[in-house]
């Protein structure tokens, strides 16, 4: 058993104040225990204070030499906030409180199992004060409860991203994950020292598919495009325009877009209104203004469709990484969207349609950067709301990566039941995580001063209190990993090989040879 820290000096509903013993060091968040009869109660420090029994006028004097008091006492004084009460062997919400002069102790080793941190997909370790102690995690039933990962730039939420599909990763195919980057870093782990990304996992030829619209991996065929996706691409599209698209492809069939578009450029509006008996102009030239202006190294005219290579992986347990880096605003809004509601569509149509085989389904994870963007309250409503809002029953789950949670919409941040939340300075983010966030009340200095790498994890229903985590180095995890041997046969030798092709050009020289005769 540890020394204690200290002893309670006051206490009142669920804040306790206690005495700090002297040489005895705490951090703010750090979890305390405190042993009281036939109970024992945890508790996160949230406020600290310094003080003496002199009062100020001869603390002054004395600060100054002119006067020497007799024998008076300094101390400290630490604030925390009771989150578990342990009576015999039941754990639950505190149902009372400590009593004067009980002791308390910082968390060890010991405490760990008590407080059940540990999950399915480990992504660090409980800090106390200097010392990291027990595994701390997010269960695979976290995962459709959806998430959220919030810090300011430089803060470690890559490294957390990586750390988390990393896990999703090594527990397929029960886990899998459709990834969103936005700024190309999750592959080689830009930004990460020693620079390793996802393309280092040693399942990642075998668990992971990276597609990125600079090796053309991104095609979305224009004849695959029903009608009914259009509002998906452009969400201010009007009901009109839509009435408009659909009789161009029953007219029309799967190449719809294009031909109009061809009509359109030769005979104008008139042109396309004459093929389904439609005279509005305004109507015509809006939804033919959108059409052209789809990029064409995106949405070719073809029949393939990248989307379609993502579903079927997903449902094998493939990983999928969507690297949208390098095109516009507009056209990451549009791939990003078109592929989370067909992916999150598919596994909807298998719950209703054939509820066994979406039973052997894995659970989902879509990790989605810039969150903000798409769930801010003020722009047109995206999938992503309702996949925060009903797609839980589905066992699909969203991880709104952000370092603007202010700007998520209120209504989706309260179904976040797991939370990631990394250093945030901006005031506003900070009372707004805080305001919104069960268990983080007296939590805002605390979020100020986190240390890159750091986080406060909750994650309902099993941990209903803010955990201080140090996240997994991301590098230090790989080093940890086993190869995974494929089982491929050995390769030969440099020499062999071209051998091999001398033989090969040989021969090749000899059948032209004869042909030539």
């Amino acid at each position: 058993m540890s020394e204690p820290v200290g002893f309670i000096r006051e206490v009142k509903g669920d804040k306790v104040s206690f005495f700090l013993n002297e040489k005895a060091n705490l951090t703010f968040g750090q979890i305390v225990r405190v042993d009281s009869s036939n109970r024992r109660f945890y508790a996160r420090v949230f406020d600290a204070g310094s003080s003496s029994t002199l009062k100020t006028d001869e603390q002054l004097r004395e600060a100054e030499g002119k006067e020497s008091f007799g024998p008076y006492s300094s101390f400290r004084h630490i604030d925390a906030i009771l989150f578990l009460e342990k009576r015999i062997e039941r754990l639950r919400s505190p149902t009372f409180n400590p009593n004067y002069m009980d002791k308390v102790y910082a968390a060890g080793k010991e405490d760990c199992s008590v407080l059940r941190l540990g999950g399915d997909l480990e992504i660090g370790r409980l800090r106390s004060g200097e010392q990291l102690l027990g595994s701390v995690g997010v269960s695979f039933e976290a995962i459709p409860l959806m998430m959220g990962m919030f810090g300011m730039t430089g803060s470690g939420k890559t490294n957390t991203e990586l750390m988390l599909n990393a896990r999703i990763i090594d527990n397929s195919p029960k886990t899998v994950g459709l990834i969103f980057d936005f700024a190309g870093q999750l592959l080689t782990g830009k930004g990460i020292e020693p620079q390793r990304g996802l393309r280092d996992h040693p399942l990642f030829h075998t668990k992971v598919r990276y597609y990125s619209a600079r090796e053309g991996k991104l095609s979305v065929g224009l004849r695959t495009l029903h009608p009914g996706k259009l509002r998906t691409i452009f969400p201010e599209i009007g009901k009109p325009q839509i009435r408009v698209a659909r009789r161009l492809h029953e007219k029309m069939g799967s190449s719809w877009i294009e031909k109009s578009l061809d009509v359109y450029g030769t005979q104008g509006y008139a042109g396309v209104g004459e093929i389904i008996n439609y005279k509005a102009k305004g109507v015509i030239e809006a939804l033919m203004s959108k059409l052209s202006d789809l990029p064409p190294n995106l949405f070719p005219p073809s029949n393939y469709n990248f989307i379609d290579d993502v579903i079927r992986n997903v449902s094998k347990g493939v990983t999928c990484l969507i690297d949208i880096s390098g095109i516009s605003s507009e056209d990451q809004h549009n791939i990003t969207c078109l592929t989370a509601s067909n992916v999150s569509y598919h596994y909807k149509r298998m719950w209703e349609d054939n509820f066994d085989e979406w039973a052997n389904l894995p659970t989902l994870l879509i990790t989605l950067e810039e969150a903000h963007e798409f769930l801010d309250p003020e722009v047109r409503k995206t999938i992503f709301s309702d996949i925060a809002l009903t797609y839980r029953k589905y066992r699909v789950g969203l991880n709104a990566v952000t370092p603007r949670p202010s700007r998520v919409d209120r209504n989706v941040f309260a179904e976040l039941w797991t939370k990631v939340i990394m250093k945030t300075e901006l005031r506003r983010d900070r009372t707004y995580i805080t305001d919104n966030t069960p268990y983080l009340e007296y939590s805002d200095t605390e979020i100020k001063m986190l240390d890159v790498g750091e986080a406060l994890l909750i994650s309902e229903p099993k941990i209903r209190f803010a955990v201080p985590v140090k996240v997994i180095h991301y590098p230090e995890y790989l080093n940890e990993k086993e190869k995974v041997d494929y089982k491929l046969p050995p390769s030969k030798t440099l020499s062999q090989m071209d051998d091999q092709l001398r033989r090969i050009r040989q021969a090749g020289e000899n059948l032209t040879n004869k042909t030539a005769e």
